[in-house]
C-alpha cells in the first residue's frame, strides 16, 4: 500500500506536500490571531504577507536548485517552476520569509524581534503537523534499527524495507517539549527582546542536527560524515550565538 501519493488518473498529489500546505495555512492563521490578540500592526501582515510567502518560495527553490544541479539538467529553463522535482529547501524558504518580513517591518515602527517571538509557537505547531505527516506517509523515515519501536513501511517512497527509527516521531516529541517550554516562559522573556528567539532557535536547530544522524532519507553529505542540512544547522546556531553576543554588549 502506498500512502505517499494520491493519484487521479495521470495526475498525483504528494500527501506529505498537502499536509505541509495545511500546516502553513494553519500557522499563518494562528500567527494572525496572535498579532490581533497582542494588538500589533495586523495591517502590515495583511498587506505584505503575500510578499513574504513569494520570497520564501523563490529563495527556497533557488536553494533546492543550487544543491541539486541535476534538477536543472532535467528541466532546463523551467526548473524554477517544477516544484515537484526537488521541492523547496527549508532553509532557503525560511531565509526568504524572514528576510522579506524584516524588510517590511524595517519601514514601520513595529519590532521585528517582537514579531518573530510571537510567531515561534505558530511555527512550532506547523512543524509538529509536518512531523506527523512525515511519519504517516514515510516522507521522513529513519535509518535501520533493531530497537523494539522500529517501524516498517510498505510504500514506494521508502528505500529501506527493514524496521527503521521513527525519526519523525522523535522530532514530534522534541518539538512538543520545545513548544511547551516556549509557551511557559514566553511572557517572562518578553522584557528582553531576542532572548527567546536565541534559545528557541538554538534548541530547534540542535534537535535537527542530532536527528540527522538517524535519518534514512538520502541527502548530500559533506566530508563523508555530515549531511548538508547539518552544516546549515551549525551555521545558523553559530550565527545565533554571534548575534546574541553582539546584542548583549549593547
Amino acid at each position: 500500500m502506498n500512502f505517499s501519493v494520491l493519484s487521479f488518473g495521470l495526475f498525483g498529489l504528494k500527501i506529505y506536500g498537502v499536509f505541509v500546505a495545511i500546516a502553513f495555512v494553519f500557522a499563518a492563521w494562528h500567527f494572525y490571531k496572535v498579532l490581533q490578540k497582542e494588538k500589533l500592526a495586523v495591517d502590515v501582515f495583511l498587506k505584505d504577507f503575500w510578499k513574504w510567502v513569494l520570497s520564501a518560495v523563490i529563495v527556497g527553490r533557488l536553494f533546492s536548485l543550487a544543491f541539486d544541479w541535476s534538477i536543472v539538467e532535467r528541466n532546463g529553463l523551467f526548473s524554477l517552476l517544477t516544484f515537484w522535482d526537488g521541492e523547496l529547501n527549508f532553509y532557503g524558504a525560511l531565509l526568504g520569509f524572514m528576510g522579506s518580513m524584516w524588510w517590511s517591518l524595517y519601514r514601520t515602527t513595529s519590532s521585528f524581534l517582537h514579531w518573530v517571538e510571537r510567531g515561534i509557537p505558530s511555527f512550532l505547531l506547523a512543524i509538529m503537523i509536518v512531523d506527523l505527516a512525515g511519519f504517516f506517509t514515510g516522507a521522513r523515515y529513519g535509518s535501520e534499527t533493531v530497537l523494539p519501536w522500529g517501524v516498517q513501511y510498505e510504500t514506494f517512497g521508502v528505500d529501506i524495507l527493514k524496521p527503521t527509527h521513527p525519526v519523525a516521531l522523535y522530532a514530534f516529541a522534541l518539538h512538543g517539549v520545545l513548544l511547551w517550554w516556549v509557551r511557559r516562559y514566553q511572557m517572562s522573556y518578553s522584557r528582553s527582546a531576542g532572548k527567546m528567539i536565541f534559545r528557541a532557535g538554538v534548541f530547534f536547530f540542535l534537535i535537527d542536527f542530532l536527528l540527522q544522524f538517524v535519518r534514512g532519507n538520502l541527502a548530500p553529505e559533506v566530508f563523508h560524515f555530515f549531511r548538508i542540512e547539518q552544516i546549515f544547522d551549525i551555521i545558523i546556531v553559530g550565527f545565533l550565538f554571534w548575534v546574541f553576543r553582539v546584542w548583549k554588549k549593547k
